[in-house]
């Protein structure tokens, strides 16, 4: 049986989901080591949520349209990589994508897409996978912004409440409002089809973070 593009999505939502998204905090643990104030995580989901995560959401997109396309995803990681200056963000990134390329390569295996991305032979960053997966699965580009940036989000809080416990209802709260701050852009990240239109939105404090966050042993999560 063949699962729908909204079983699919709810899949990847799924932070039970063994690609090693539950290894990550979106920058949160780095951000918290490096001197960000525990009530200044909305801020921080905010702003990350217009900055990374929008850079990631259209990456994903443009990677879902090579996909439908049969065009190549390099030049999609390139530009990726290309607006993710930070060596130990983009080295967190393709772990994660290798773990989500790995299950659908198991679950699909002989999907066109994902072959496709097998016979390029690169190390992929996680939203190039998973704009493949979502070409796979037939996801519409607005829903694959709203996983994207849910995912993102979703990971950094799921890290708080294990570096800072609280009430989970605070949790919740901290997404949705994550989330609703960029859903007026999901329109014009869906569209996008080419990699030089993917967003250069910048985030230097985080970027420095991540650094000093890959260099130190007392961390609970990959970055």
């Amino acid at each position: 049986m063949i699962p729908s593009a909204h079983t699919i999505a709810l899949l990847l939502a799924d932070a039970r989901l063994p690609s090693g998204g539950y290894a990550f905090s979106s920058g949160l643990e780095p951000a918290l080591q490096g001197g960000l104030a525990p009530d200044e995580v909305s801020a921080f989901l905010q702003a990350r949520a217009r900055t990374t995560t929008m850079v990631d959401a259209a990456t994903a997109v443009v990677a879902r349209a090579a996909g439908i396309r049969g065009a190549a995803f390099a030049p999609v990681e390139r530009a990726w990589a290309a607006r993710t200056p930070s060596r130990a963000t983009r080295q967190a990134s393709r772990e994660l994508g290798r773990g989500l390329q790995r299950l659908a390569t198991t679950l699909w295996p002989g999907s066109s897409p994902i072959t496709a991305l097998q016979s390029e032979n690169e190390s992929w960053s996680r939203p190039v996978v998973l704009g493949v997966v979502a070409a796979h699965a037939g996801l519409d580009p607005e829903s694959l912004v709203r996983l994207a940036v849910y995912d993102d989000m979703a990971c950094a809080v799921a890290a708080f409440l294990k570096l800072e416990p609280g009430d989970p209802i605070d949790g919740v709260r901290l997404v949705i409002d994550a989330c609703a701050s960029v859903d007026t852009f999901t329109t014009q990240l869906a569209a996008l089809t080419s990699p030089e239109a993917i967003p250069a939105a910048s985030a230097p404090q985080s970027e420095m973070w991540a650094e000093a966050h890959a260099l130190t042993n007392r961390r609970l999560f990959r970055a």
